[in-house]
């Protein structure tokens, strides 16, 4: 969602005057808490197990009350096309790879291998995201990008921050470094714990806080990583995004694995250390003005994997706390 704000500010700033619509999955909706691009918001639930099919067309009807004149699809499933088109969206734009009939108008993505091709790198010719629907967008001859759009925040979204931060015995004032050592993509992406707490207690001792933050899944992981460097995390309770996006506006540097706080991050335009493992970073090479990606050149990166196949996650446990720390006070 947070490399789709680009192509959502493009939007508004071509359609000031029209009633936008974000159809969101339900858990990202405050994540667009303050925005000036959106009007409004369809939750999108996940359609699966038994009751997908009920979900789908549940979704089909909402779109369909929605009277929509135009349905921009940025993700590239079938699912999605086929919803605005059972719903009877006039123009529908989108990607047209692996979902034929359901799209008016649109791109088909520049193919890396064939669909029964050996699994050998990516399906398409790897982008990174932002561009990869500002070409969609330029199907409807859309004026050019505004100014790098940020996530938006409320002055009570910021008071809330500051006393949370006064009930973990920090000064509001003080300067913080967030550390985000999970990722829900897989293991293959983590790196070391010790490294983490080692990292921590560096910045600790050069007078900057370092406060763990943590998804609702990653809260036992985190807190053992956060006892080992006597550290703050976020985990009693995770708190929601919209806080999150307050407290990220606080730091002088978030350092986090390839995954969503990385891109909070960015999109709050702090500066930002990604540590990346086994994904193309092509896809994901952005705004580098404001962010380091650390990544080991290795035969096997990428290979997309969850799991690392040959058993040693050399691309995440080659990283050193010392690179990280180097790369951090090249942005700060």
């Amino acid at each position: 969602m947070t490399m789709a704000f680009p192509a959502l500010a493009r939007i508004r700033q071509a359609y000031p005057d029209a009633h936008i619509t974000c159809g969101l999955r339900p858990y990202l909706r405050t994540l667009l808490s303050n925005t000036p691009y959106v009007d409004d918001y369809l939750e999108m639930p996940r359609a699966r197990g038994l009751g997908a099919w009920s979900i789908f067309w549940r979704q089909v009807r909402a779109v369909r009350r929605g009277s929509f004149d135009l349905a921009i699809v940025m993700p590239n499933s079938l699912a999605t096309g086929w919803i605005v088109r059972l719903a009877g969206v006039p123009v529908r734009l989108g990607y047209k790879q692996g979902r034929p009939l359901t799209m008016t108008d649109g791109l088909v993505a520049q193919r890396n291998r064939g669909v029964f091709a050996r699994r050998r790198g990516p399906r398409r010719v790897p982008k990174p995201m932002p561009e990869y629907y500002g070409d969609l967008l330029d199907v409807l001859d859309l004026p050019s990008a505004p100014p790098p759009p940020h996530l938006h925040t409320s002055e009570e979204e910021r008071t809330w921050i500051d006393e949370w931060l006064t009930r973990q015995s920090i000064d509001p004032g003080r300067e913080l470094v967030l550390c985000n050592p999970g990722s829900s993509f897989g293991p293959s992406k983590l790196w070391v714990a010790e490294h983490w707490a080692e990292l921590a207690r560096h910045y600790k001792q050069s007078g900057v806080e370092p406060i763990f933050l943590a998804g609702p899944n990653e809260v036992e992981m985190v807190d053992e990583i956060a006892a080992m460097a006597g550290a703050v995390t976020v985990t009693k309770p995770v708190i929601p995004l919209n806080m999150l996006k307050a407290l990220i506006e606080r730091a002088r540097l978030v350092i986090s694995t390839d995954t969503g706080p990385r891109h909070l991050a960015v999109g709050m335009r702090v500066p930002t250390v990604c540590l990346m493992g086994p994904n193309d970073r092509r896809y994901t090479d952005y705004a580098l003005e404001r962010q380091v990606v650390i990544q080991k050149d290795l035969p096997c990166v990428p290979c997309q994997r969850k799991v690392c196949p040959l058993g040693h996650q050399k691309c995440m446990r080659d990283i050193t706390v010392a690179e990280v720390i180097e790369a951090g006070s090249t942005l700060t």
